[in-house]
């Protein structure tokens, strides 16, 4: 997906909240795209015409709000109309400290939120539409840290070992990890797991997936060959069995139909950006 603006959280929220996001996309456009998977979850507010999932049982229609959580497949999402959302960027340990509710966001595509929820995605469409995206991301960051955290949760070491993966685009050995927070292999698979419904390997995985995917919208002429060295893959073969496994389509068929970032790859800050953003020292 195409971001538009990218709002840092609140201190209070910083460690568990990777950014907020604001996008505007005509129908048509927004209609033609994927959410590919990534390693954040997303908790979605609609503020424009209705959307739709496409799953095996038909277009459904979403909530106004609701939650993207971690894929391991293409999510197709179709718009009515007009496309316009805000989103908070979850790291998947926050999901339950953050959110407050205990589903497991591994055996679903969407986790509609309650109706407190839903009324507050009501007044957030009047403040984007009277007042803009700036003071609705300011109340979505109130209304989340009012909510947040009421429950005590034992995050530091999940939290420590889940931004060490992301540093090192999830190339970290898994023993070094729970090492470094002091549990034994068995016991720190059982609370990454309990956190974020997922193994710590599995998560590492969608990790790197994600940085594949900035590295190659960053320079989509970048050699495969290249990025298998700087990631940790075996060889190019390797990489394209897991790109291919996460994306349903090359690392080549991926960059090409890309159209979208093409004026943003002329943008000398938004390169440096999706460098920054995705902590990618390398991207040709």
């Amino acid at each position: 997906m195409l971001h538009q603006p990218i709002y840092a959280p609140v201190p209070m929220l910083a460690a568990d909240v990777n950014c907020f996001w604001a996008l505007e996309q005509d129908q048509e456009s927004y209609n033609r795209e994927v959410y590919l998977p990534d390693a954040y979850i997303e908790v979605m507010i609609n503020v424009g015409a209705p959307l739709m999932l496409e799953s095996e049982y038909g277009m459904l229609e979403l909530p106004r709000a609701f939650v993207n959580p971690l894929q391991n497949k293409p999510l197709r999402i179709r718009a009515a109309g007009f496309c316009q959302m805000i989103s908070m960027q979850l790291y998947p340990w926050a999901f339950k400290p953050i959110l407050n509710i205990d589903a497991d966001p591994s055996t679903v595509h969407v986790i509609g939120l309650d109706a407190d929820w839903q009324r507050f995605a009501d007044d957030l469409t009047q403040i984007v539409a009277h007042r803009g995206y700036g003071e609705a991301i300011d109340c979505y960051q109130e209304f989340v840290c009012k909510t947040a955290y009421r429950h005590k949760h034992d995050l530091m070491l999940i939290r420590t070992a889940g931004h060490l993966l992301h540093r090192s685009h999830g190339q970290i050995r898994m023993a070094d990890l729970a090492a470094q927070s002091y549990l034994s292999s068995s016991q720190f698979e059982r609370q990454f797991k309990h956190y974020t419904a997922i193994s710590p390997k599995a998560y590492a995985r969608i990790v790197r997936f994600g940085s594949l995917q900035a590295a190659l919208l960053v320079n989509p002429s970048i050699r495969l060959a290249d990025l298998a060295d700087v990631y940790g893959y075996s060889d190019q073969a390797h990489l394209i069995r897991e790109f291919k496994s996460f994306a349903d389509c090359t690392p080549r068929d991926f960059a090409a139909s890309a159209p979208a970032y093409f004026e943003l790859r002329q943008n000398e800050d938004w390169c440096d950006f999706m460098k920054q953003y995705f902590h990618l020292s390398y991207a040709g």
